[in-house]
């Protein structure tokens, strides 16, 4: 068993990645103590003691270890990395956060945790070991098969070995907090279904997680925030976090080649960045997996690092500490194919400007925004070069060989649109063809739907239409051919229609968008699918409604799978939650504001005219975006959001009305229960009353709690047809009966 230690010992470190040449002491140093995190435990000397009644409190979590064994194990300077507890002990963790009381909710069924345990395995890089220290004596111990196989029965250190699943690569977190080790430091624990952890070094440094079942390969994330110290629980306020990095500048040459001209032969990109966090050693940077670096730069100089092979996530090792408003240049020298997203990024989504110089293969066809024209080099090379005034979240480009036509198409507001026509996508070579006419008329059609309202795509003189799966950026709209978008059962719920207004809407609300945190991850997700809707019901009438009941199902599906969570959960939540949930805030939102008076959404429509230019010009939260709601609706709107974007569950509503004449005028009763929501739900419900000519009158009514009464009335005539959440005017499932 020692020499199967040995070996993987000796893979992890020729799997790490560093600087090529001369590596430094800690270099060495880092590439030993990464290699200890993963030792096997199986009679691996440590400490063993036996422990009763010791409480530790990390952060908002409290842990009571009431009687049992710990080990430690796992030394890195001389103390433990790794503690193994068997016995008797519990868990209390209340979440201060609404939103994120929710999230856990979500998963586990529960918005507390109050678990007692009778294993528990520990990661850690703070002081948890000197306290037990203080109070129990240790004696020097194997682990032993027994307490191995308890562990391993439990789980404990699946959820934490580093796999491309996760975000960052946990074993690096560890280190870089353990150089640093104070009781604030690092500290990660699985106790039945539950991991909780706290992270220096995350944006949000509190997680709990939860072990949705045994075959996961990750723990389904829950609740996550910010540190007790910092406070910020208030749900409008949670998006406030603090990055420790923002990139304010991206620029490079790139050399592409390969037989389709899409292979990134050599890309040398530096990245500037700010630092944000009161002083930095170790530096997150993310490079797509499918990328692979050759060597790194900082300031000129090479640097250290480290990444795992196929991960995202590169710790980058600073020679010394810089402190808040620093500023750093990294050159990265990288390569790669089939890839989609090309440039190192942060977890920091802030826009910036992006300039590049492009060499690329004689022949080929490349469309991108900011472009210059292109110069020939020699025989075999082409050159252009990519600056803009706008600034980007991220940045995609597109490539063709040379076999391509134009086919320029003008629009309502004199922009052109050009339509690339490839030979290689055809009725005759492929399945799920869009024809050309149906391609061609739909994005003409959205396009002018979309600048009638938004006016014209910012910064933008010509359209390029690319007709492949890929993603779009200003001035170009990728909108794919090949889609069976006009097959049953999509053509019931829209079908191309749905394709292009998706598209076409993303030059507004793609990557010029300025979200403040992950927690805006909806609003670039539904917005642009919320305008399709809404070119839908222009184009098509009611089949938009068929979608939405769709979309509908759809998230009852996901609650049933313990999926729901709040949309301000960011990316934790599903992508199901994100699109079709809020997709339906959105039109909810827009039935809310529709003024049914006048038959108009006139309110609705300038909201997203001034959101259009806020999140656009501007860094933008969840708060902004419903004080402008607020703004154009009139009134508050926080019981809206504290259902529909902070909070998670979905109505049934089970509706009883009978309408009766009282002289010579007519009521209607009406009594709602409401059913899977909590006991303060509030909403408003829009309605439609028939008469008997045929008059249609419509009404909003409040509908509240567990069960709510009110009488809809007089009516000169008696009523021939009642609707009750009339325009689908919240997200529910409803059971009308006529008494």
């Amino acid at each position: 068993m020692k020499a199967r230690s040995i070996v993987l010992v000796a893979v992890l470190i020729a799997g790490l990645a560093g600087a090529a040449m001369g590596e430094s002491e800690f270099l060495k140093k880092f590439k030993r103590d990464y290699a200890a995190l993963d030792m096997d435990l199986l009679n691996n000397m440590g400490e063993l003691a036996k422990i009763k009644d010791f409480i530790y409190h990390k952060d908002i979590a409290t842990f009571t270890f009431k009687e049992g064994k710990i080990h430690l194990l796992r030394y890195v300077d001389g103390r433990p990395t790794t503690a193994i507890f068997v016995g008797k002990g519990n868990v209390k963790i209340e979440i201060p956060s609404h939103v994120e009381r929710q999230a856990l909710e979500g998963i586990t069924k529960d918005s507390v945790v109050d678990e007692d345990f009778e294993v528990a395995f520990i990661r850690m890089a703070d002081d948890f070991d000197l306290k037990l220290k203080e109070k129990f004596t240790f004696e020097p111990k194997e682990l032993k098969w027994k307490m191995f196989t308890i562990s391993k029965q439990a789980h404990g250190e699946q959820f934490f070995k580093p796999i491309i699943l996760h975000t960052f690569d946990n074993y690096f977190q560890l280190l870089r907090s353990l150089y640093e080790r104070s009781s604030d430091g690092y500290f990660w624990i699985d106790f039945n279904r539950y991991v909780f952890s706290f992270d220096p070094n995350r944006p949000e440094q509190v997680a709990i997680d939860y072990e949705l079942g045994l075959s996961d390969l990750v723990a389904a994330p829950g609740a996550a925030f910010q540190r007790k110290e910092i406070g910020i629980y208030d749900d409008h306020q949670m998006s406030d976090i603090p990055y420790p990095t923002t990139i304010i500048d991206k620029r490079g040459a790139i050399e592409m080649g390969g037989i389709d001209g899409f292979a990134l032969d050599n890309a040398e990109v530096t990245v500037k960045l700010v630092l944000n966090a009161d002083s930095l050693r170790f530096v997150s940077l993310f490079l797509p997996a499918i990328l692979k670096e050759d060597s790194i730069y900082f300031n000129g100089q090479a640097v250290e690092y480290h990444r795992r092979k196929d991960f995202k996530h590169i710790g980058i090792i600073l020679p010394e500490y810089h402190c808040r408003g620093d500023t750093l240049l990294f050159t990265l020298w990288y390569k790669g194919k089939k890839f989609e997203r090309c440039l190192p990024y942060v977890e920091n989504p802030q826009v910036c400007p992006h300039s590049f110089t492009f060499t690329v293969p004689k022949g080929f066809n490349y469309y991108t925004s900011g472009m210059s024209a292109v110069e020939r080099l020699d025989n075999k090379r082409d050159r252009f070069t990519v600056s803009s005034s706008n600034q980007y979240n991220d940045f995609y480009f597109h490539v063709y060989a040379s076999d391509i036509d134009t086919i320029p198409m003008p629009s309502d507001v004199g922009i052109m649109l050009n339509f690339l026509k490839l030979q290689h996508i055809s009725k005759r070579l492929v399945t799920c063809f869009i024809p050309d006419e149906t391609f061609r008329t739909s994005i003409v059609d959205a396009f002018n739907y979309m600048t009638t309202y938004l006016g014209s795509p910012p910064n933008t003189f010509v359209e390029y239409i690319v007709p492949e799966r890929t993603v779009s950026m200003p001035g170009l709209i990728m909108t794919p051919q090949i889609s069976c978008a006009t097959e049953t059962p999509m053509e019931a719920v829209g079908g191309f229609d749905v394709v292009a207004g998706d598209a076409v809407a993303r030059q507004w609300f793609g990557t010029l968008l300025r979200p403040a945190s992950d927690r805006e991850t909806w609003i670039a997700d539904a917005l642009p699918q919320y305008l399709s809707l809404m070119f839908l019901h222009h184009k098509q009438g009611a089949t938009y409604q068929a979608n939405l009941i769709n979309r509908r199902d759809s998230i009852y599906t996901d609650v049933e799978r313990k999926r729901d969570m709040p949309l301000a959960s960011g990316n934790r939540a599903s992508s199901t939650i994100r699109v079709n949930k809020g997709v339906w805030l959105l039109h909810m939102l827009r039935f809310l504001m529709y003024d049914l008076e006048q038959g108009t959404e006139q309110h609705f429509l300038r909201f997203l005219q001034e959101f259009a230019m806020t999140c656009r010009t501007s860094k933008f939260t969840n708060k902004d975006f419903m004080d402008i709601a607020e703004k154009h609706y009139g009134q508050s709107l926080d019981w809206f959001f504290q259902q529909w974007l902070y909070g998670r569950n979905l109505p049934q509503f089970k509706v009883e009305y009978k309408i009766d004449g009282k002289g010579d005028e007519y009521f209607i009763d009406v009594k709602v229960e409401t059913k899977g929501v909590d006991p303060h739900f509030t909403t408003t419900v829009a309605m439609r009353v028939v008469g008997a000519g045929g008059d249609q009158t419509y009404l909003r009514e409040t509908v509240s709690g567990a069960q709510t009464e009110f009488t809809l009335g007089p009516f000169a005539s008696k009523p021939k047809e009642f609707v009750f959440n009339e325009f689908y005017s919240v997200l529910s499932k409803d059971k009308v009966k006529k008494k």
